[in-house]
């Protein structure tokens, strides 16, 4: 069976936006049964506490399951909407950057550091305190970018951290020709993935709020060389929930040769390290249009192939249009028919 199909949203349109009621019929008869508001994004509250209350109490009293959604370092250029000039994506002026190997800022991601892991904290327990009792983290919590080279945050203090847990005195530029696979550094790259994972695990194990179960998204292919060490998450998240697969949000990406084959194998590979945790699909439209209707529904075919129960549906802040709904309503029998097959 279909355990649960979900879907991102703010808190403002639940309570503000005309065109939500209509919204609302569109999402329930295509069968969306949990709702994870928006929550701190790049270190700036996407809706004020108290609207975010308000707009949980509303979905609840209308039957759906709730959530919260954060977007706990940031994303890289504009992976929010495109289409919008006003979208917010310059990180809180308290946090740093994070720094490339060649020494520049990495827009718009954040170092994992204390300021901005504090923040992340305070954000976390605010929400549970309104009675949220699952809090996903999207999926550029991470450290590196889309390929098969090891980075990690390279700026000054990250460096001197590295250096005194290591025991070594290493250049940006040294660490840069180990992160490249420079011959006779491999226990140097080693090490400093290494580094990279401690960093993002601390992360959700301080992020941890009594009460509330922490969930993860983890980006295509993502692991060791991304900062992303699955099987230490689920030791220090007891239960965290992992969003898996990812990437093949166009049509472009989703029909390319070869694409379906490698966003199933992914969703394996995550399966495999993620064992008996809850485990959730990337069923994203990204940008607005980018990946029709008709493939959107093939693509959940696939993930429900895969074993996966619980649909993901995403749209960065794009609110998906009445043919997507329509046409996951019109196919709904089917997919639950597939799943319980």
């Amino acid at each position: 069976m279909i355990k649960s199909i979900n879907y991102s949203i703010s808190a403002n349109d639940v309570l503000n936006n005309p065109e939500f009621p209509a919204r609302l019929r569109w999402m329930s008869e295509a069968g969306v049964d949990t709702l994870w508001l928006y929550g701190f994004h790049y270190g700036h509250y996407d809706s004020e506490a108290e609207q975010v209350y308000q707009a949980k109490r509303r979905l609840e009293e209308m039957g759906f399951g709730t959530g919260v959604i954060s977007l706990p370092v940031g994303h890289p250029g504009n992976s929010l909407n495109p289409n919008d000039p006003d979208v917010q994506l310059a990180i809180s002026k308290n946090w740093r950057y994070r720094v490339d190997c060649n020494g520049e800022n990495v827009y718009y991601c954040s170092c994992i550091e204390d300021r901005m892991t504090a923040d992340n904290v305070e954000a976390a327990r605010m929400y549970a305190q309104m009675g949220f009792t699952r809090h996903f983290y999207d999926d550029d919590l991470r450290l590196s970018n889309l390929d098969d080279t090891v980075h990690g945050c390279f700026c000054d203090d990250c460096i001197a951290k590295f250096n005194a847990l290591a025991g070594l005195k290493l250049s940006r530029e040294q660490l840069k020709a180990a992160c490249m696979g420079a011959a006779g550094m491999e226990d140097i790259r080693a090490a400093w993935e290494q580094f990279n994972c401690d960093k993002l695990t601390h992360f959700m194990e301080d992020t941890c709020i009594p009460g509330m179960t922490s969930g993860i998204m983890v980006m295509f292919t993502g692991g060791r060389r991304h900062g992303i060490s699955i099987p230490d998450i689920r030791r220090v998240a007891p239960g965290c929930l992992f969003r898996v697969g990812e990437y093949h949000f166009t049509d472009a990406k989703y029909t390319a040769p070869g694409g379906k084959a490698a966003l199933a194998q992914g969703v394996r590979d995550h399966l495999a390290l993620i064992g008996d945790n809850p485990a959730y699909s990337e069923s994203t439209v990204f940008p607005a249009e980018a990946l029709s209707p008709e493939n959107l529904i093939d693509k959940i075919r696939l993930e429900l192939s895969l074993g996966l129960r619980n649909i993901f549906l995403m749209s960065g802040t794009w609110f998906m249009s009445e043919p997507y709904w329509r046409a996951l309503a019109a196919a709904l029998p089917e997919l639950r028919e597939l799943a319980a097959d």
